[in-house]
């Protein structure tokens, strides 16, 4: 093989372990958390606003399939800001 042996493959337990343990310093490892939870709280606050307000629509509703094959369509998005539902 060109890239070497494959590695064995890891087991849930040992994925999180390791995602606990992310390192023997308890400080950093409390500090990589903070940074991680306040980052993840960031983007979701923004993306439920970019949802309800950019985009108009229910935040947790499920969309149709089609739907969402409509939205991969260019003329989705000039027909919505055509009729005024999309700024």
């Amino acid at each position: 093989m060109p890239f070497g042996p494959v590695p064995p493959i890891v087991g849930i337990a040992e994925i999180i372990y390791m995602i606990l343990n992310i390192s023997t310093d308890p400080v950093e490892r409390n500090m990589i958390w903070l940074v991680t939870g306040i980052t993840f709280a960031i983007l979701a606050v923004y993306s439920f606003f970019w949802i309800k307000f950019k985009m108009k629509m229910p935040v947790f509703k499920s969309v149709p399939l089609e739907k969402v094959m409509a939205m991969e369509n260019s003329m989705y998005y000039k027909i919505r800001k055509r009729r005024g539902i999309w700024r």
